[in-house]
């Protein structure tokens, strides 16, 4: 039955081709001599709906190419392709299906549904013509058939980060360097673990957990045996470890395969996080008897360990799969995974896997209760150091030499946004600090001077060493002080976008770079990707007009964009960047180049906003941009939450959180709820 109505599917429209439900219908009952003749009447209805489908998609479709066609060609068209599109190859092919397809389709989309274009001075579209366009991108891409859908759901692999999390968790150890500055230990150098398995790749979606990303590449399984056996070698060497496993710290040599099968079964349930698979399991158990032949129980059961963490279910986050075309709730295991992949980049502890036993994680009031414990846990770090360091880049940071001064300062303007962002976790303020705040963390290793008292908010303040307290006791703290939080009023200072670390990441080492600090805060903070056009003329050709040298670099930006190839994008970028010019490379404010000549850090935004401080600049973009702000942000958050780029068809859930989000003051624990109780959150689909 399902063969013959996919034949009847057009893969370029994805609606039903124009087959007429009458020989459909015929073709069915032909095929299908014991199909009741109702059922048969309701096949036939259907189809008949979804070839109306693809015949309105098809009429409006024909709208959507005439006000292209009338608009857009002078720009768009084969010959010019202003901007690297091209509306007249997507016109003629009527692809849609395709990631290439759907991927101009949406810039098409957005530009005329936010008024981008057509650019001034060209007349702008009317009303019905952007609701033309509008209205067949929603039916073509955001709904299936007039419904929501979430896309089917991919299997997602752990990253390195989530491994070697779990691994911990799982064996009672710990894997990584000590957190605090250490002489011994220096604590940004990669633990042995990040040595042996290969280091992962951000995805589509710009995080390291995206699923397509990490269905794209197969690990080595032999890196994976070398990282089991040293995480098993510290297991075995830490009798409070084996204690926590085993229910014993010696080595047992009376132990009796009843017993180890029991000590098995309760790891394969924890390492599989539910997982339950009759097969697999004998396996381990296999493993265990078969070495025990020749050795003692614990080199026995350490053999068995490994090969349980070396199966499948341990390595991949393995889900139910129904192969329906409409969204259903995923399992409580699942469900338990989840959340705590995406709360703590961990498994699940013991009250998630006992909540998800007995099916009661899956009750809404009792799942709250445990975002609401989670992200009062100090695991809660994860968001922090695994979401925001790779959403805004600090985790750079650490990892890449060419920021690299010396430890403790490194280690110090990390701190100061790991615990800055932990903070709006911690104690739940509005995402919108993120651009700006009347306090900040500050490190005594950064050479700023900055004027505030020690403050701390008034529920839920604590030391974020709590938050690796195994790899700080006994390592030397007195070496290190962590970042004090303190309150300010400062026109220079607050939030992220001007922190140390931030003007460190966005320029070289030795000069600042006003293009790639504007891109940055466009790009990571508002969401707007900038295309660069073909061609691009260098700055510095702009520095010489009309007979002479231009010497200030506002001048030169300002040149520049008077360039018509330049002015849409850098319009938009150089007043920030300009605004964040008295920062230099290493962050430290200045009044004038070492040249001695005045420094211009004013500037003037295209709707004629003026400004002449940092903050007066980002009040003006939280004024008129906090719209696009606060969505790039819930989208960021959810795409890592759900492990994939988001797709048009997500949009609905966007609106729905921002709203929520929105009416609740933009907290960022509503923002982390309200993800949690989204659709493409807590079910999956397998078939789009």
């Amino acid at each position: 039955m399902k063969t013959y109505l996919n034949e009847a599917i057009k893969d370029t429209s994805g609606c039903y081709s124009s087959l007429s439900a009458e020989s459909l219908l015929a073709r069915t009952i032909d095929h299908s001599p014991n199909l009741s003749v109702m059922n048969a009447i309701l096949i036939a209805i259907c189809v008949s709906i979804s070839t109306t489908c693809f015949a309105a998609n098809t009429r409006d479709f024909k709208l959507v190419a005439n006000v292209i066609e009338s608009r857009c060609m002078d720009c768009h068209g084969s010959a010019s392709r202003k901007g690297g599109v091209d509306l007249e190859a997507a016109l003629s092919k009527q692809e849609f299906q395709s990631d290439k397809a759907a991927s101009i389709w949406e810039r098409v989309e957005r530009v005329v549904r936010l008024g981008e274009m057509p650019p001034t001075p060209k007349q702008p579209l009317q009303a019905d013509q952007k609701e033309t366009i509008v209205k067949w991108f929603e039916n073509q891409y955001i709904l299936s058939n007039g419904q929501e859908h979430i896309g089917s759901s991919v299997l997602r692999r752990l990253t390195r980060y989530e491994l070697i999390n779990t691994l911990e968790d799982l064996l009672y150890i710990s894997l990584k360097n000590p957190y605090v500055y250490s002489p011994e230990v220096p604590s940004l150098l990669p633990s042995v673990l990040e040595t042996m398995l290969p280091a992962d790749v951000q995805g589509e979606s710009g995080f390291h957990n995206d699923a397509h990303q990490l269905a794209s590449i197969n690990p080595s399984i032999l890196k994976y045996i070398d990282a089991f056996d040293y995480a098993l070698r510290a297991f075995s060497q830490d009798a409070e470890a084996r204690e926590s496993v085993f229910g014993f710290k010696g080595d047992s040599p009376t132990l009796t395969d009843v017993n180890a099968r029991q000590i098995l079964q309760r790891f394969m349930a924890r390492a599989w996080r539910g997982y339950s698979n009759a097969q697999s399991e004998q396996a381990v158990i296999n493993a265990y008897l078969t070495r025990r032949k020749s050795e003692q129980p614990v080199p026995s059961l350490l053999h068995a360990m490994k090969v349980c963490l070396l199966s499948p279910a341990f390595l991949y986050r393995i889900e139910v799969v129904e192969n329906q075309t409409t969204s259903y709730r995923v399992g409580g295991f699942e469900l338990a995974s989840r959340l705590s992949y995406f709360l703590w980049a961990t498994m699940p502890d013991d009250q998630l896997m006992r909540l998800a036993a007995d099916k009661s994680l899956l009750e809404e009031t009792v799942l709250l209760q445990q975002v609401d414990r989670m992200l009062k846990s100090p695991k809660r770090i994860s968001i922090a150091e695994d979401f925001a360091g790779q959403w805004l880049g600090f985790d750079d940071l650490r990892t890449q030499k060419v920021f690299y001064q010396n430890e403790r300062w490194n280690r110090g303007i990390y701190d100061e946004l790991l615990f800055f962002f932990d903070e709006l976790v911690k104690s739940d303020r509005s995402v919108l600090e993120i651009f700006d705040s009347d306090w900040v963390y500050q490190s005594e290793y950064t050479n700023v001077k900055m004027t505030g008292q020690r403050y701390s908010f008034p529920v839920k303040h604590g030391d974020i060493f709590e938050a690796r307290q195994k790899r700080a006791q006994g390592l030397h703290e007195q070496f290190y002080k962590p970042p004090a939080l303190i309150k300010i009023k400062s026109e220079e200072r607050g939030g992220i976008i001007t922190s140390v670390g931030i003007m460190r990441l966005t320029s070289p080492p030795k000069e600042t770079n006003p293009i790639r600090r504007g891109v940055w805060v466009l790009d990571k903070i508002m969401g707007r990707q900038l295309h660069a056009p073909e061609n691009i003329p260098a700055l510095s050709d702009s520095q010489k007009v009309d007979g002479r040298i231009l010497e200030d670099l506002a001048d030169i930006l300002k040149a520049h964009t008077s360039k018509a190839v330049c002015i849409s994008c850098h319009k938009h970028i150089d007043p920030i960047g300009m605004g964040l010019e008295k920062f230099d490379s290493y962050g430290i404010w200045r009044e004038k180049y070492k040249s001695q000549r005045p420094i211009q850090a004013n500037g003037v935004f295209p709707n004629g906003s003026a400004f002449n401080t940092p903050r007066q600049m980002k009040n003006i973009l939280l004024e008129n941009y906090r719209e696009p702000i606060v969505r790039n942000i819930v989208e960021k958050m959810l795409a890592y939450a759900i492990g994939r780029k988001l797709k048009p068809y997500d949009r609905i859930a966007v609106d729905r959180i921002q709203s929520a989000l929105e009416k609740d003051a933009f907290k960022m624990n509503t923002l982390i709820v309200q993800i949690v109780k989204s659709t493409q959150f807590q079910c999956r689909q397998d078939q789009p």
